[in-house]
């Protein structure tokens, strides 16, 4: 996690004072199942979360970009945004695939890779910046 939070700072200017929390934003629930007796948690609550206030954000911010457009079009473009595949693109971007702590079989199925966890990863991740 040291390297991690080192990228964040280099590239985002982003420095967490709960080192715990970070460290579950980027923890699968199949690593979580293979350490139970560590007690690790992982991150399908803080992704929970992260999916609302990103939903939340990008609302806001499409609201104020664009006054003259109905509802509808705003849902479309929203939609569009906060969706799988553009949040893993985000995750990927952001170098997150990097870091997800994951199971020994969701490693060798190329859990990695997966779209599903990437997007999840960077949900919890955009909670803690809020």
């Amino acid at each position: 996690m040291k390297e991690l939070q080192t990228v964040l700072k280099k590239r985002f200017a982003i420095e967490f004072a709960d080192k715990n929390l970070l460290e579950t934003a980027f923890t699968h629930t199949s690593y979580a199942n293979e350490h139970r007796l560590l007690k690790i948690s992982h991150n399908e609550r803080l992704e929970f979360l992260g999916d609302a206030v990103l939903q939340l954000l990008i609302s806001e911010y499409l609201y104020k970009k664009y006054p003259k457009k109905p509802e509808g079009d705003l849902s479309k473009l929203r939609a569009m945004i906060v969706r799988e595949e553009s949040l893993a693109g985000f995750a990927r971007d952001c170098q997150f695939d990097q870091f997800i702590k994951l199971g020994k079989g969701e490693e060798k199925s190329g859990g990695r890779n997966r779209d599903t966890i990437l997007g999840d990863a960077f949900e919890a991740f955009w909670v803690l910046c809020f």
